[in-house]
């Protein structure tokens, strides 16, 4: 009788360990969270998709678009709110495949943000590794928008932002980690790209076909909404935010185009002026060209300086759009603050802003080449 006990204990230990698995269909899984604040409530938009669905869009050609379906809760609190979402979820909900937070302009505030972070930050299943966004739009319009070849809307700019960026950089994107980071950060003003639905650019079949762009940003200081800025403001920011930076200028002179030029790699400093009683900055950049097309014949050096020319008038151009709004894209101050917190904090008293034109110096070095020539045309 022994031996037998002893064997049915060894078999049970052969048995599976998944009896309390959920199959994926039975589970809703939420891709990505929005937050809004309307006549004071607090409206949480949950995008949800259905997995068992976009795997098999993996497998085999799909003729339709991958279902999309928008939740939303409404409440006092976010905690309301959320309980109010919960009440008509049909099935168990898991937040572990979040890849994206977008809050509305009406959310950009130090005490409401606090309480979205509280949310985010204490549950154990959203991680930190999300993308951030703000927006102006209508959040159950963005959550809706697919992207190419009725492709998941995983695949979209809302879920996967790195690669046309890497490709084609505007404004760079920002985890949630990075984004905490700096809006805790004395001195330091965070960029938070603004989503936008935009129906100019693409059709499907001679139809106007809607997609996500970054318009603009969202300039937070000190915790405190600076104001917002359209993407034309911010190009000079892209120079600095990433030596993977991928753009294409066109140069001018005198009002006329005279070539396009694909420019990489730039590398750049902030170097901070000590005055006993106020800062100056200077900003040098070193980046890679590419002469792509050339529409009116004009010398290498004259190129090269035409081109240094349009860098140099992004950098000061988002640099003086964003002194309108008290706004430090480039976090000068915070360069400030990591060398000498003494000066910065005495500045600071003082209130002696950094937004006057003549703090900055802006250095620029493009070392150009032709399409398909190796050896750099600068020697």
């Amino acid at each position: 009788m022994k031996r037998v006990w002893i064997l049915v204990c060894l078999t049970s230990l052969l048995l599976s360990g998944c009896w309390d698995n959920n199959e994926v269909q039975d589970i809703n899984y939420i891709t990505a969270l929005g937050v809004d604040y309307k006549d004071e409530k607090y409206i949480i938009y949950v995008q949800m998709l259905d997995f068992a669905t976009i795997a098999k869009q993996e497998s085999n050609k799909q003729t339709e678009k991958a279902p999309i379906w928008v939740g939303r809760g409404t409440g006092t609190t976010l905690t309301e709110a959320l309980i109010d979402l919960y009440t008509s979820s049909q099935q168990r909900v898991s937040w572990g495949h979040v890849t994206a937070l977008v809050l509305s302009e009406s959310v950009l505030k130090p005490k409401l943000l606090a309480q979205v972070f509280d949310l985010t930050n204490r549950s154990q299943e959203i991680r930190y590794t999300k993308w951030i966004y703000g927006t102006k739009d209508k959040m159950e319009d963005l959550f809706t928008v697919s992207p190419f070849f009725q492709l998941s809307p995983l695949h979209s700019l809302l879920h996967e932002p790195r690669e046309s960026y890497v490709q084609f950089s505007f404004i760079r994107p920002i985890q949630f980690v990075n984004f905490i980071r700096l809006y805790r950060e004395k001195a330091a003003t965070v960029l938070l790209p603004s989503l936008h639905i935009s129906t100019q650019n693409w059709s499907e079949n001679l139809k106007q076909h809607p997609i996500l762009e970054v318009n603009g940003g969202f300039l937070i200081k000190n915790k405190e909404l600076m104001g917002w800025l359209p993407r034309s403001d911010l190009l000079g920011t892209r120079w600095l935010a990433s030596n993977n930076t991928h753009a294409a200028v066109v140069v001018q002179a005198d009002g006329e185009a005279v070539g396009s030029i694909r420019l990489e790699k730039p590398q750049s400093t902030i170097e901070v002026i000590r005055k006993p009683n106020d800062a100056s900055y200077r900003i040098k950049l070193n980046v890679f060209g590419t002469v792509q097309n050339i529409y009116k014949q004009v010398g290498i050096k004259e190129m090269k300086r035409l081109t240094e020319d349009t860098l140099r008038k992004e950098l000061l151009n988002t640099f003086r759009k964003a002194a309108l709004i008290h706004a430090d894209p480039y976090e000068l101050c915070l360069q400030l603050y990591r060398i000498d917190p003494k000066l910065w904090k005495k500045l600071a008293d003082q209130k002696k802003e950094i937004y006057d034109e003549t703090t900055l110096e802006v250095d620029v070095d493009v070392n150009l080449r032709y399409w398909g020539q190796r050896k750099s045309l600068n020697r």
